[in-house]
């Protein structure tokens, strides 16, 4: 798990865009609580751009699914808690391929951390969740 790496969901263009630079494939978007309330994933942000929007016509919140496959976005985010086990994280990615970019860990409500397909496999490859730094460390870039 990743710690916690999110989007605020009035986050606009620009900035959004920057964030979304990082190794995953999308971030959860959060409220001021640090609640979330949605996923911005890479494909959510080409989508726009497919669409001849422009990063200053969007925002965090315009661009959030919530991970489901049979839609955009609800009101109930795909979410797991910190104790998942690795067969129900395979099943929530696998179940839902085409629209979950990433597994948003929360805990009492509040986001912790997030999950990627490639920890799940670095998790593999190495017997046992690792943190971040030691995975990069390991990874050729």
């Amino acid at each position: 798990m990743h710690p916690r790496v999110s989007l605020t969901a009035k986050l606009k263009g620009e900035e959004l865009v920057e964030k979304m630079m990082c190794s995953y494939p999308g971030l959860p978007v959060v409220n001021d609580n640090l609640e979330v309330i949605g996923i911005v994933s890479d494909t959510d942000v080409m989508s726009a751009l497919q669409q001849k929007r422009t990063v200053h016509e969007f925002s965090a919140e315009s661009l959030m699914t919530c991970g489901h496959s049979d839609h955009g976005a609800c009101g109930k985010p795909v979410t797991v808690s910190p104790d998942a086990s690795l067969e129900d994280l395979v099943d929530l990615f696998y179940n839902n391929s085409s629209s979950l970019s990433v597994l948003p860990v929360v805990k009492n409500k509040q986001l912790v951390g997030i999950i990627s397909k490639k920890n799940i496999i670095y998790a593999l490859a190495e017997r046992g969740m690792i943190p971040e730094h030691e995975m990069q460390k390991r990874v050729p870039k």
